[in-house]
């Protein structure tokens, strides 16, 4: 790497300063290589769209430079334009890189500038915390394809925010696939489950639920679930309805009856020994209004029950842990009756 690429990168400004090289030797490889020159004009470009904050431009610049021609400086401007573009576990691991990089060929001053940053990101970092509560010498757990080394396993290591995939699998096992979704600084943790037996198991989904400890905002995609809040909020609003309706109907019975009660006294007070018309007339209306008051009560009472049904076999808008496969949960509908001389509610649907 060239005296202009390692000192540019020096002269960089992200809340602190690093070192001047003006005067410093350059990190030097073998001159004359086909690469130098190749390496040399891709950090160049990737540099201007650093600068120019042009990160998904100049990431691609400075990852090529540094692959023809390694050394800490380019590599330290790569962290810096991956941190630019939100990758901060990618950067983190680069400014370690290139500090120890930097200690190795006596660049003392870009090894601190690096190890500096890295310690100031630590805690903006997202970070994957997998657990294996069953472990076997056979499990393989893979992190976006990459493998997790079992000493990894139940430790925290930093991640990119954006969605991760996390697959266990082992022979004569059914793989098993969590997929996690981080937006932010904090820790997720996924539980892997037992295995099933390839022979036993039935077809599962190709992604489970996440098992988490969130200590900041994240979000989490899980495709196979799906808890249908609004359906359950429209469902319970029915039931209350219905509720509401009988509540109304009993009260409708009770005014009834007394009405009939009324009327029925009535008919004694105007004749009250001998039967006559007005007699008969007020018999009449207390008789309809007993009627009214059982069809009232009949309808209110039946509506309350199945308002009470439909509310309570809502889907709950908080729970994330069903699974397709599952036997249907109960379906319940409320459907009226009427007839010459009757009027209901009835209930029916699958249970």
């Amino acid at each position: 790497m060239t005296a202009a690429r390692a000192d540019w990168c020096s002269r960089l400004s992200i809340g602190f300063v690093l070192a001047s090289l003006v005067a410093a030797p350059a990190v030097a490889h073998a001159d004359g290589s086909p690469n130098t020159g190749r390496a040399e004009a891709a950090y160049r470009e990737g540099r201007t769209l650093l600068e120019a904050k042009r990160y998904d431009e100049a990431c691609p610049k400075l990852a090529e430079s540094q692959k023809l021609d390694p050394g800490a400086g380019t590599l330290l401007a790569l962290a810096l334009c991956h941190e630019g573009q939100g990758k901060t576990a990618t950067a983190w691991a680069e400014l370690n890189e290139a500090a120890r990089i930097g200690k190795k060929v006596g660049r003392s001053d870009l090894a601190n500038a690096a190890q500096k940053r890295a310690q100031a990101m630590e805690p903006s970092l997202a970070k994957l915390v997998v657990r294996v509560p069953q472990a076997s010498d056979d499990l393989a757990i893979t992190c976006d394809g990459n493998p997790v080394a079992a000493t990894d396993l139940g430790s925290p290591f930093p991640v990119d925010p954006g969605e991760h995939k996390v697959e266990a699998s082992a022979p004569g096992k059914v793989a098993r696939s969590y997929t996690v979704r981080l937006s932010g600084a904090g820790v997720v943790e996924i539980v892997v489950d037992k295995l099933d037996d390839a022979h036993e198991a039935t077809p599962a989904p190709a992604t489970k639920p996440v098992s988490t400890t969130q200590t900041t905002s994240a979000e989490y995609d899980d495709p196979v679930h799906d808890s249908s809040p609004n359906r359950g909020g429209a469902q319970r609003t029915v039931g209350l309805l219905l509720v509401g309706a009988g509540i109304i109907g009993v009260g409708a019975g009770a005014y009834f009856v007394g009405k009939g009660l009324s009327e029925s006294s009535e008919a004694r007070r105007t004749c009250p020994t001998t039967p006559c018309e007005s007699q008969t007339d007020a018999n009449d209306r207390a008789k309809d209004s007993m009627k009214t008051s059982v069809i009232a009560f009949t309808a209110g009472t039946v509506a309350v029950a199945a308002g009470t049904i439909v509310y309570l076999l809502a889907p709950s808008t908080s729970s994330s842990s069903r699974q397709t496969g599952q036997a249907p949960k109960p379906v319940a509908r409320v459907v009226p009756h009427a007839g010459p001389s009757e009027l209901g509610l009835g209930v029916v649907g699958s249970f």
